[in-house]
C-alpha cells in the first residue's frame, strides 16, 4: 500500500508550498501551491466510497475568472460507457475538433467556438497528448462573478491502483521492516523521483489548461 501522504509531504519539501495532512496512511492530504500573479494550485488526495469498498483519488485544481459560464470535459475515449458518457448531454454528442493531439479523447462542451480557441493552445494540446489517461474539467463555481473551477485528475474510475502509472516498486514497498536507514532512504528517494515526475507533469497539464481557458474572452 502506498503512503500518499508521505510522498506528497516529501514533494512539498523539495517544491515548496504548504502541506496539510497527518502521518497516518489514510490518503487524506492536500498541498497548497502559490502561483505568482495567479490563483494558487491545490493538490488533493482522498479516499472516496466506491460501492462497498473505497478508491483512492487525486485531483489538482485551480480557479480562473471567465466572462461567461463555460463547461468543458475532456477524457479518454475508453471511459465512455463507464459513467463519463453522460457528460455528452452538454452537446448531445462528443465533439471532434480536428487536432491530432486530441485523438482518442472525448470532448464535450457547451461552447464549441470557444473550445476551439482553447484547443488552439499548443501547450494544452501537448499536455493532452502526454497525459492520455488523465481528465480535464472546467465548470462554473458557485460565485456570481465569473469564477470557474479548472481540474485535472487521473482516471477516476480506477483510482490510484497499485499498478497505475503513479506507482513504482519503491513506492509500493514498506520501509517499516527495513533495518538499514541507508536502504530506507534509497527506497524513498526512488519512490519520490517517480512520484514527483508524475505530479510535475499533472500540474503542468493543469497550468496549461488554466492558461488556455483564460487567454481569450468568451463570446
Amino acid at each position: 500500500m502506498v503512503d500518499w501522504n508521505l510522498y506528497l509531504a516529501r514533494y512539498q519539501q523539495t517544491h515548496g508550498g504548504i502541506f496539510f495532512g497527518s502521518g497516518e496512511w489514510d490518503c487524506n492530504c492536500q498541498l497548497f501551491l502559490p502561483q505568482e500573479g495567479k490563483q494558487p494550485l491545490l493538490v488533493l488526495f482522498s479516499t472516496d466510497p466506491c460501492g462497498r469498498s473505497t478508491v483512492k483519488k487525486l485531483r489538482c485544481r485551480t480557479m480562473v475568472r471567465l466572462d461567461k459560464p463555460y463547461h468543458l470535459h475532456i477524457g479518454p475515449r475508453s471511459l465512455v460507457g463507464g459513467g463519463i458518457s453522460g457528460v455528452a448531454g452538454l452537446v448531445g454528442k462528443a465533439m471532434d475538433f480536428g487536432f491530432s493531439e486530441t485523438k482518442g479523447r472525448v470532448i464535450t462542451t457547451d461552447n464549441k467556438p470557444f473550445t476551439k480557441l482553447v484547443l488552439g493552445d499548443l501547450s494544452l494540446r501537448n499536455a493532452l497528448k502526454a497525459r492520455k489517461d488523465d481528465l480535464l474539467e472546467v465548470h462554473p463555481g458557485p460565485q456570481e462573478d465569473g469564477w470557474h473551477l479548472v481540474e485535472v485528475f487521473p482516471n477516476a474510475l480506477e483510482g490510484l491502483v497499485k499498478d497505475s502509472p503513479w506507482t513504482n516498486e519503491a513506492m509500493a514497498q514498506s520501509t517499516d521492516l527495513i533495518p538499514s536507514d541507508e536502504d530506507k532512504q534509497a527506497i524513498l528517494r526512488s519512490g519520490s523521483a517517480h512520484f514527483d515526475g508524475q505530479l510535475d507533469a499533472l500540474l503542468e497539464f493543469l497550468r496549461a489548461a488554466r492558461d488556455a481557458v483564460s487567454m481569450w474572452p468568451i463570446q
